[in-house]
């Protein structure tokens, strides 16, 4: 009996204290599991606080407009203005805005933007280009000063679009009220140029009279691109008018008898000198003073077909959608002549 309990005690014993001995090894896993977790928890919040706070800081904010001339900026009327607009932030980047920033100029009619980047001139001055852009609320400006100076018309630039020789015609085309066969011939001169250009001291030059040239362009006489100009051989012209077009009387040093144009009806020739004295910018010859090519016309003008960018010259009434005999300042049907806006515009 005795030793049965002995035994029986020394089991238990046993017992508790294997007990005893597993517990350390569980309660040392614990910790590590804690520490992971307390780890992992610590990390992924340090690093989207730091996510959140880098990408506040690297947010750049616009601070300045910069429109800058890509070239000289005083320019001839042969020339164009080209220009850049970027708008620069406060961590040194720029954005080229050039193609979307509202440009204007401070004188349109010295220089004007049809198409972005590029500042068209238009006649002689200066001005300044103002850029702007707006941009979290707040707009940006800068501005770009430059200067224009003409150009002389030169070999090329011109082209005689319709010339009036017989005047004994119906109606009174340069408008006085007085029918008269010289003081209603006339000369219709278009710019094919792609640029304004300066016509003073131009001659306009017959054929029987080459010393004494039937007209000289007063100074200051301009001729932007798509524009016509029109010389009558006399009489008053005020109360002609048009889109894209001037009038004027021949101007010469006839002595005694004003002989106005001096055309001749069967055949002739005209040339248009350059202001240089020599250099020929445009002629035209027709009937027997021709090749043949260009027909003598009673009792109506002869005009390009079509207006000024053909390479023929007919009787007027002979073009389609003609509007009679004549058409000075104006083209065959009646139209204006396009002028700038619609030559420049057309690039857009």
């Amino acid at each position: 009996m005795r030793t049965r309990t002995a035994f029986t005690g020394l089991l238990g014993l046993s017992l508790l204290l294997g007990c005893n001995r597993d517990k350390p090894q569980d309660d040392t896993a614990n910790p590590e599991a804690d520490t992971d977790a307390d780890t992992d928890a610590d990390t992924d919040t340090d690093s989207d606080a730091d996510a959140d706070t880098d990408t506040d800081t690297d947010e750049a904010a616009p601070v300045e407009l910069v429109i800058a001339a890509d070239g000289d900026t005083d320019i001839t009327t042969r020339d164009t203005l080209a220009f850049s607009v970027v708008l620069v932030y406060d961590d040194g980047s720029e954005v080229d805005h050039t193609a979307d920033a509202a440009v204007s100029s401070s004188d349109e009619s010295v220089l004007r933007v049809y198409t972005a980047g590029v500042g068209q001139p238009l006649d002689a001055g200066s001005g300044q280009l103002l850029a702007s852009w707006t941009e979290d609320d707040a707009t940006f400006e800068d501005t770009l000063d430059f200067s224009v100076s003409l150009s002389p018309a030169t070999a090329g630039d011109l082209v005689i679009n319709e010339v009036l020789a017989d005047a004994t015609v119906d109606g009174d085309p340069n408008g006085d009220g007085s029918l008269d066969a010289t003081e209603d011939e006339f000369v219709e001169i278009a710019n094919v140029a792609d640029a304004t250009v300066d016509l003073s001291g131009v001659t306009l030059v017959e054929n029987d009279l080459p010393y004494l040239p039937r007209h000289t362009f007063a100074e200051g006489t301009v001729l932007r691109a798509g524009e016509a100009i029109v010389v009558f051989g006399g009489g008053d012209v005020s109360a002609l008018g048009g889109d894209n077009v001037s009038f004027v009387v021949a101007d010469n040093d006839d002595p005694g008898t004003a002989y106005g144009l001096a055309l001749t009806n069967e055949g002739d020739t005209l040339t248009l000198v350059a202001a240089d004295g020599t250099t020929t910018i445009t002629s035209l010859s027709w009937g027997t003073a021709g090749d043949g090519s260009v027909p003598a016309v009673s009792d109506a003008s002869i005009v390009l077909d079509p207006d000024v960018w053909g390479d023929t010259w007919v009787d007027h009434r002979d073009v389609d959608g003609s509007i009679g005999d004549y058409s000075p300042g104006t083209w065959t049907d009646g139209s204006p002549f396009e002028g700038p806006d619609a030559r420049y515009g057309a690039r857009r």
